[in-house]
Protein backbone atom coordinates (compact mmCIF):
# COMPACT_ATOMS: atom_id res chain seq x y z
CA UNK A 1 0.00 0.00 0.00
CA UNK A 2 3.09 2.40 1.22
CA UNK A 3 4.88 1.65 -2.33
CA UNK A 4 1.48 2.61 -4.09
CA UNK A 5 0.85 5.72 -2.70
CA UNK A 6 4.84 6.61 -3.81
CA UNK A 7 4.53 5.75 -6.88
CA UNK A 8 1.40 7.82 -7.58
CA UNK A 9 3.12 10.54 -5.48
CA UNK A 10 6.02 10.53 -7.79
CA UNK A 11 3.80 10.36 -11.10
CA UNK A 12 1.88 13.22 -10.03
CA UNK A 13 5.08 15.42 -9.40
CA UNK A 14 6.97 13.99 -12.69
CA UNK A 15 3.48 15.38 -14.47
CA UNK A 16 3.65 18.64 -12.86
CA UNK A 17 7.04 19.16 -13.47
CA UNK A 18 6.65 17.99 -17.26
CA UNK A 19 3.88 20.42 -17.83
CA UNK A 20 6.64 23.56 -16.45
CA UNK A 21 8.69 22.08 -18.86
CA UNK A 22 5.92 21.58 -21.90
CA UNK A 23 5.66 25.77 -22.08
CA UNK A 24 4.88 26.89 -25.56
CA UNK A 25 6.71 28.81 -27.20
CA UNK A 26 4.18 31.61 -27.98
CA UNK A 27 3.84 32.36 -24.49
CA UNK A 28 7.45 34.17 -24.80
CA UNK A 29 7.23 34.65 -28.85
CA UNK A 30 3.53 35.41 -29.57
CA UNK A 31 4.13 38.52 -31.01
CA UNK A 32 6.92 36.83 -33.44
CA UNK A 33 4.73 34.08 -34.05
CA UNK A 34 1.54 35.99 -34.90
CA UNK A 35 3.73 38.96 -36.51
CA UNK A 36 1.75 42.30 -36.56
CA UNK A 37 1.77 42.60 -40.25
CA UNK A 38 -0.47 39.17 -40.68
CA UNK A 39 -2.25 39.17 -38.09
CA UNK A 40 -4.13 41.04 -34.97
CA UNK A 41 -3.48 39.65 -31.99
CA UNK A 42 -3.27 40.05 -27.89
CA UNK A 43 -2.25 37.97 -25.11
CA UNK A 44 -4.82 37.10 -22.40
CA UNK A 45 -3.77 36.81 -18.78
CA UNK A 46 -6.35 34.69 -15.85
CA UNK A 47 -4.97 35.07 -12.62
CA UNK A 48 -5.70 33.31 -9.47
CA UNK A 49 -8.80 31.01 -9.98
CA UNK A 50 -9.77 32.00 -13.07
CA UNK A 51 -10.24 29.18 -15.92
CA UNK A 52 -8.56 29.02 -19.45
CA UNK A 53 -12.40 30.20 -20.70
CA UNK A 54 -11.41 33.63 -18.87
CA UNK A 55 -8.20 33.76 -20.35
CA UNK A 56 -9.54 32.99 -24.05
CA UNK A 57 -11.88 36.19 -23.01
CA UNK A 58 -9.90 38.29 -22.13
CA UNK A 59 -7.68 38.25 -24.70
CA UNK A 60 -10.41 38.35 -27.30
CA UNK A 61 -11.57 42.05 -25.25
CA UNK A 62 -7.71 43.24 -25.55
CA UNK A 63 -8.15 42.19 -28.97
CA UNK A 64 -11.18 44.65 -29.43
CA UNK A 65 -9.84 47.42 -27.18
CA UNK A 66 -6.42 47.13 -29.67
CA UNK A 67 -8.96 48.14 -32.65
CA UNK A 68 -10.93 50.23 -31.01
CA UNK A 69 -7.79 52.43 -29.70
CA UNK A 70 -6.23 52.00 -32.93
CA UNK A 71 -8.84 53.67 -35.41
CA UNK A 72 -9.71 56.20 -32.78
CA UNK A 73 -6.33 57.19 -32.84
CA UNK A 74 -5.69 57.46 -36.21
CA UNK A 75 -8.92 59.58 -36.87
CA UNK A 76 -8.02 62.10 -34.18
CA UNK A 77 -4.38 62.86 -36.23
CA UNK A 78 -5.79 62.34 -39.92
CA UNK A 79 -5.99 66.01 -41.73
CA UNK A 80 -8.76 66.60 -44.06
CA UNK A 81 -8.40 69.55 -46.95
CA UNK A 82 -11.27 71.90 -47.81
CA UNK A 83 -11.56 73.82 -50.61
CA UNK A 84 -14.57 76.59 -50.02
CA UNK A 85 -14.92 80.58 -51.10
CA UNK A 86 -13.77 83.43 -49.72
CA UNK A 87 -15.56 86.80 -49.37
CA UNK A 88 -14.42 87.90 -52.88
CA UNK A 89 -15.67 84.41 -54.28
CA UNK A 90 -12.21 82.67 -54.89
CA UNK A 91 -11.53 79.43 -53.84
CA UNK A 92 -9.17 78.73 -51.24
CA UNK A 93 -7.76 75.47 -49.49
CA UNK A 94 -7.47 74.58 -46.04
CA UNK A 95 -6.57 72.17 -43.67
CA UNK A 96 -8.45 70.99 -40.64
CA UNK A 97 -8.04 68.20 -38.43
CA UNK A 98 -11.15 65.72 -38.97
CA UNK A 99 -13.83 66.25 -35.86
CA UNK A 100 -15.56 63.14 -35.65
CA UNK A 101 -17.84 61.48 -32.65
CA UNK A 102 -16.02 58.35 -31.34
CA UNK A 103 -16.68 55.28 -33.51
CA UNK A 104 -18.65 52.74 -32.39
CA UNK A 105 -17.44 49.73 -33.34
CA UNK A 106 -19.17 46.03 -33.06
CA UNK A 107 -16.58 43.51 -31.47
CA UNK A 108 -18.85 40.87 -32.96
CA UNK A 109 -16.78 40.87 -36.19
CA UNK A 110 -13.42 40.65 -34.18
CA UNK A 111 -14.62 37.92 -32.30
CA UNK A 112 -16.09 35.78 -34.93
CA UNK A 113 -13.13 35.74 -36.58
CA UNK A 114 -10.51 35.02 -33.77
CA UNK A 115 -8.93 31.91 -33.09
CA UNK A 116 -7.17 30.86 -29.90
CA UNK A 117 -3.83 28.81 -28.90
CA UNK A 118 -4.36 26.13 -26.16
CA UNK A 119 -4.66 28.16 -22.95
CA UNK A 120 -1.69 27.07 -20.77
CA UNK A 121 -1.81 26.85 -16.83
CA UNK A 122 2.00 28.42 -15.00
CA UNK A 123 1.72 26.46 -11.86
CA UNK A 124 4.32 29.22 -10.19
CA UNK A 125 2.80 32.11 -11.26
CA UNK A 126 -1.30 30.62 -11.04
CA UNK A 127 -1.67 32.21 -14.13
CA UNK A 128 -3.68 30.81 -17.23
CA UNK A 129 -2.16 32.25 -20.68
CA UNK A 130 -4.12 32.41 -24.43
CA UNK A 131 -3.29 33.91 -27.10
CA UNK A 132 -6.40 35.42 -28.91
CA UNK A 133 -5.26 35.88 -33.11
CA UNK A 134 -7.12 36.20 -36.48
CA UNK A 135 -5.70 36.52 -39.92
CA UNK A 136 -6.09 40.98 -41.06
CA UNK A 137 -7.04 39.63 -44.45
CA UNK A 138 -9.35 37.05 -43.21
CA UNK A 139 -11.15 40.05 -41.02
CA UNK A 140 -10.78 42.48 -44.16
CA UNK A 141 -12.64 40.63 -46.25
CA UNK A 142 -15.52 39.84 -43.64
CA UNK A 143 -15.71 43.35 -43.29
CA UNK A 144 -15.59 44.47 -46.74
CA UNK A 145 -19.52 44.60 -47.25
CA UNK A 146 -20.28 47.12 -44.61
CA UNK A 147 -17.31 49.39 -46.57
CA UNK A 148 -18.60 48.77 -49.43
CA UNK A 149 -22.47 49.62 -48.59
CA UNK A 150 -21.26 52.92 -46.67
CA UNK A 151 -19.49 53.74 -50.03
CA UNK A 152 -21.88 52.72 -52.31
CA UNK A 153 -25.13 55.03 -50.44
CA UNK A 154 -22.26 57.92 -50.37
CA UNK A 155 -21.65 57.70 -54.44
CA UNK A 156 -25.22 56.82 -55.15
CA UNK A 157 -25.37 60.63 -53.95
CA UNK A 158 -22.83 61.66 -56.15
CA UNK A 159 -23.74 59.44 -59.75
CA UNK A 160 -27.25 61.90 -59.00
CA UNK A 161 -25.34 65.05 -58.96
CA UNK A 162 -23.19 64.02 -62.26
CA UNK A 163 -26.11 63.89 -63.73
CA UNK A 164 -27.96 66.74 -63.04
CA UNK A 165 -27.70 69.54 -65.50
CA UNK A 166 -28.72 72.48 -63.26
CA UNK A 167 -25.48 73.53 -61.08
CA UNK A 168 -28.05 74.75 -58.51
CA UNK A 169 -29.02 70.83 -57.81
CA UNK A 170 -25.62 69.53 -58.06
CA UNK A 171 -24.63 71.68 -55.25
CA UNK A 172 -27.16 70.40 -52.97
CA UNK A 173 -27.28 67.18 -53.63
CA UNK A 174 -23.31 67.17 -52.97
CA UNK A 175 -24.21 69.08 -50.16
CA UNK A 176 -26.46 66.42 -48.72
CA UNK A 177 -24.39 63.76 -49.20
CA UNK A 178 -22.15 64.88 -46.13
CA UNK A 179 -24.20 63.26 -43.91
CA UNK A 180 -23.36 59.65 -45.57
CA UNK A 181 -19.53 61.43 -45.94
CA UNK A 182 -18.17 60.59 -42.12
CA UNK A 183 -19.95 57.19 -42.14
CA UNK A 184 -17.78 55.95 -45.05
CA UNK A 185 -14.67 57.30 -43.38
CA UNK A 186 -15.14 56.14 -40.31
CA UNK A 187 -15.46 52.89 -42.18
CA UNK A 188 -12.59 53.30 -44.40
CA UNK A 189 -10.62 53.90 -41.16
CA UNK A 190 -11.86 50.63 -39.44
CA UNK A 191 -11.12 49.02 -42.24
CA UNK A 192 -7.46 50.41 -42.27
CA UNK A 193 -6.83 48.43 -39.14
CA UNK A 194 -7.70 45.68 -40.22
CA UNK A 195 -5.52 45.78 -43.53
CA UNK A 196 -4.18 48.71 -44.43
CA UNK A 197 -2.59 47.67 -48.07
CA UNK A 198 -5.97 46.23 -49.00
CA UNK A 199 -8.07 49.27 -48.30
CA UNK A 200 -5.90 51.61 -50.02
CA UNK A 201 -5.87 49.30 -52.73
CA UNK A 202 -9.46 48.91 -53.24
CA UNK A 203 -11.19 52.65 -51.90
CA UNK A 204 -7.98 55.39 -51.88
CA UNK A 205 -9.35 56.72 -54.74
CA UNK A 206 -12.83 56.82 -53.30
CA UNK A 207 -11.54 58.79 -50.42
CA UNK A 208 -9.56 61.04 -52.30
CA UNK A 209 -12.48 61.78 -54.34
CA UNK A 210 -14.78 62.32 -51.16
CA UNK A 211 -12.26 65.10 -49.91
CA UNK A 212 -12.36 67.01 -53.59
CA UNK A 213 -16.35 67.69 -52.52
CA UNK A 214 -16.35 70.11 -51.11
CA UNK A 215 -13.92 72.24 -53.90
CA UNK A 216 -17.19 70.87 -56.35
CA UNK A 217 -19.74 72.51 -54.01
CA UNK A 218 -17.85 75.71 -54.23
CA UNK A 219 -17.60 75.28 -58.38
CA UNK A 220 -20.84 74.72 -58.27
CA UNK A 221 -22.44 77.28 -56.50
CA UNK A 222 -19.49 80.07 -58.51
CA UNK A 223 -21.59 78.83 -61.53
CA UNK A 224 -25.34 79.61 -59.66
CA UNK A 225 -25.28 83.25 -61.03
CA UNK A 226 -28.84 85.24 -60.97
CA UNK A 227 -30.24 88.28 -62.57
CA UNK A 228 -33.06 90.13 -60.61
CA UNK A 229 -35.96 91.49 -62.38
CA UNK A 230 -38.68 93.61 -60.89
CA UNK A 231 -41.28 95.61 -61.83
CA UNK A 232 -43.73 97.64 -59.78
CA UNK A 233 -40.48 98.72 -57.46
CA UNK A 234 -39.73 101.64 -55.64
CA UNK A 235 -36.30 103.24 -55.13
CA UNK A 236 -34.87 99.79 -56.08
CA UNK A 237 -36.14 98.54 -52.14
CA UNK A 238 -36.87 95.19 -53.99
CA UNK A 239 -34.59 94.60 -56.05
CA UNK A 240 -31.82 95.60 -53.20
CA UNK A 241 -33.65 93.60 -50.92
CA UNK A 242 -33.85 90.25 -52.98
CA UNK A 243 -29.56 90.88 -53.90
CA UNK A 244 -29.32 91.06 -50.02
CA UNK A 245 -30.88 87.89 -49.51
CA UNK A 246 -29.01 85.92 -52.29
CA UNK A 247 -26.03 87.40 -51.22
CA UNK A 248 -25.57 86.58 -47.90
CA UNK A 249 -26.42 82.70 -49.07
CA UNK A 250 -23.42 83.06 -50.84
CA UNK A 251 -24.59 83.18 -54.37
CA UNK A 252 -23.64 85.69 -57.08
CA UNK A 253 -26.20 88.43 -58.77
CA UNK A 254 -25.65 90.02 -61.70
CA UNK A 255 -26.53 94.11 -62.07
CA UNK A 256 -28.99 94.74 -64.21
CA UNK A 257 -29.05 93.74 -68.01
CA UNK A 258 -26.24 91.30 -67.04
CA UNK A 259 -26.77 87.54 -68.34
CA UNK A 260 -26.95 85.33 -65.31
CA UNK A 261 -27.72 81.25 -65.48
CA UNK A 262 -30.80 81.74 -63.43
CA UNK A 263 -33.36 84.51 -63.45
CA UNK A 264 -35.48 86.22 -60.55
CA UNK A 265 -38.57 87.44 -61.90
CA UNK A 266 -40.77 89.54 -59.23
CA UNK A 267 -43.88 91.88 -59.71
CA UNK A 268 -45.03 94.32 -56.43
CA UNK A 269 -48.92 94.35 -57.29
CA UNK A 270 -50.91 96.55 -55.24
CA UNK A 271 -54.83 96.57 -54.65
CA UNK A 272 -55.58 100.59 -53.90
CA UNK A 273 -58.69 101.58 -53.05
CA UNK A 274 -59.80 105.34 -51.84
CA UNK A 275 -61.76 105.55 -48.21
CA UNK A 276 -62.88 108.88 -47.52
CA UNK A 277 -59.67 110.71 -49.21
CA UNK A 278 -57.62 107.73 -47.78
CA UNK A 279 -55.91 105.77 -49.85
CA UNK A 280 -56.08 101.68 -48.73
CA UNK A 281 -53.44 99.47 -50.14
CA UNK A 282 -53.17 95.59 -50.02
CA UNK A 283 -49.70 95.37 -51.30
CA UNK A 284 -48.64 91.46 -52.48
CA UNK A 285 -45.56 89.87 -54.24
CA UNK A 286 -44.85 86.96 -56.98
CA UNK A 287 -41.97 86.23 -57.61
CA UNK A 288 -40.38 82.98 -59.54
CA UNK A 289 -36.70 81.72 -60.93
CA UNK A 290 -36.12 80.26 -64.20
CA UNK A 291 -33.32 78.02 -64.65
CA UNK A 292 -32.30 75.39 -67.38
CA UNK A 293 -35.36 73.31 -66.73
CA UNK A 294 -37.56 76.46 -66.26
CA UNK A 295 -39.15 77.54 -63.48
CA UNK A 296 -38.27 76.17 -60.33
CA UNK A 297 -39.70 78.22 -57.38
CA UNK A 298 -42.01 80.67 -57.05
CA UNK A 299 -42.73 82.94 -54.41
CA UNK A 300 -46.10 84.70 -53.13
CA UNK A 301 -47.18 87.18 -50.57
CA UNK A 302 -49.63 89.18 -49.52
CA UNK A 303 -49.25 91.54 -46.81
CA UNK A 304 -51.90 93.58 -44.52
CA UNK A 305 -53.37 97.01 -45.59
CA UNK A 306 -51.27 99.88 -45.23
CA UNK A 307 -53.19 103.32 -45.64
CA UNK A 308 -52.33 107.00 -45.62
CA UNK A 309 -53.64 110.34 -47.36
CA UNK A 310 -50.58 110.52 -49.66
CA UNK A 311 -50.53 107.65 -52.43
CA UNK A 312 -46.59 108.05 -52.92
CA UNK A 313 -46.24 107.40 -49.28
CA UNK A 314 -48.35 104.89 -48.64
CA UNK A 315 -47.25 102.90 -51.91
CA UNK A 316 -43.45 103.34 -50.26
CA UNK A 317 -44.89 102.24 -47.15
CA UNK A 318 -46.49 98.90 -48.62
CA UNK A 319 -43.11 98.46 -50.80
CA UNK A 320 -41.23 98.24 -47.21
CA UNK A 321 -43.71 95.85 -45.98
CA UNK A 322 -42.79 93.65 -48.74
CA UNK A 323 -39.41 93.87 -48.12
CA UNK A 324 -39.56 93.14 -44.33
CA UNK A 325 -41.85 89.21 -45.62
CA UNK A 326 -38.59 89.37 -47.89
CA UNK A 327 -36.20 89.71 -45.29
CA UNK A 328 -37.46 87.23 -43.07
CA UNK A 329 -39.11 84.58 -45.38
CA UNK A 330 -37.70 84.28 -48.93
CA UNK A 331 -34.08 82.40 -48.10
CA UNK A 332 -35.86 79.81 -45.51
CA UNK A 333 -38.56 78.99 -48.29
CA UNK A 334 -36.18 78.85 -51.28
CA UNK A 335 -34.36 76.71 -49.65
CA UNK A 336 -36.77 74.20 -48.10
CA UNK A 337 -38.45 74.11 -51.46
CA UNK A 338 -34.57 73.18 -53.30
CA UNK A 339 -34.25 70.48 -50.73
CA UNK A 340 -37.39 69.29 -50.92
CA UNK A 341 -37.12 69.11 -54.86
CA UNK A 342 -33.65 67.38 -54.46
CA UNK A 343 -35.44 64.77 -51.83
CA UNK A 344 -38.63 63.84 -53.91
CA UNK A 345 -37.35 64.60 -57.59
CA UNK A 346 -33.36 63.41 -57.40
CA UNK A 347 -32.74 60.82 -54.26
CA UNK A 348 -35.03 57.86 -53.47
CA UNK A 349 -33.60 57.22 -49.58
Amino acid sequence: MKKTSLFFFMFLCSFLFAKEIEKPEWVESWKCIYSDSIYIAQLGKAKGKKSANDAKSIAANTVAQYIQTTVQSEINSSIKTYTGQDKEGRLVTSQEKENTQDISISVDLSLTSLEYTEPWYNQKEKTWYCVAYAKREKLWEQYRPTLQNSRDRLFSFYDIADKSKEPLYKMLIYQQSIQYEQDFLNCYSFASILSSNLTKQNYSKDRSYIYSISSRIAEEKNKCTFAIQVDGDIQNIIYQKIKDVLSNDGYKVKNKNESALYVVKVHNHFDDMLVNSVHVIKPGIELTIEGYSGSFFSYSKQQKNVSGLNIDITRLKAIQALSEEIQNTFSQEFNEKLNKTINSDFLIF
